[in-house]
C-alpha cells in the first residue's frame, strides 16, 4: 500500500503566481502542484517591487491568487518560507503563515496556508482589484512622466 505524504495547502498571491518571472514562482510550479486559481477576503498592499496582504472576514477587500499542494518535509517548503521572510515557525519579522479559506474559481472552498504581512507599513497602497499581476501589468504600461 502507497501512503501519501502530507502536504501544506498554499494560498499564493504575488511573485509566487504563474503570471511572475521571478525564479521562485517557477521553483513552486516545478515542485508544487497547482490545485486552482481562487480568491479570499484581505487587502492586497503594493509594496513596490512585491506585495503583502492582509486577510480576515471582517475585510473588505479581495485578495486574487493561486492555491498549491506542496509536500510537507519538502525542500521547496524550506525555500518558500526563507524566501518570504517567515520560518517554519511561521513567525518572520514582516510575514507570517495564516489561515484563509479560498474561494475557488471552479466552485467550492478550500482552506488554505498564506503568507500575510503583520502591519502594512504606512506607506503601502491598497490594491484596488486584488490582483497583483494584473496590478504590475497595468502599472507597466502607464507612460513615464517627465
Amino acid at each position: 500500500m502507497i501512503r501519501e505524504m502530507p502536504v501544506r495547502i498554499l494560498f499564493v498571491y504575488g511573485t509566487l503566481r504563474m503570471g511572475s518571472r521571478h525564479p521562485m514562482a517557477h521553483r513552486l510550479r516545478a515542485g508544487g502542484k497547482l490545485l486552482g486559481s481562487g480568491r479570499t477576503s484581505g487587502v492586497l498592499y503594493d509594496l513596490g517591487v512585491y506585495p503583502g496582504a492582509t486577510f480576515g472576514t471582517g475585510e473588505r477587500g479581495r485578495v486574487v491568487g493561486e492555491v498549491y499542494a506542496v509536500r510537507h518535509g519538502s525542500r521547496l517548503i524550506a525555500e518558500l518560507d526563507h524566501y518570504e521572510g517567515a520560518p517554519q515557525d511561521g513567525e518572520g519579522e514582516m510575514y507570517g503563515l495564516v489561515q484563509v479559506k479560498v474561494e475557488l474559481e471552479t466552485g467550492g472552498a478550500r482552506s488554505a496556508l498564506s503568507y500575510a504581512l503583520k502591519r502594512p507599513p504606512h506607506w503601502a497602497k491598497p490594491v484596488a482589484s486584488g490582483d497583483w499581476i494584473a496590478h504590475t501589468r497595468a502599472r507597466a504600461a502607464r507612460p513615464v512622466r517627465r
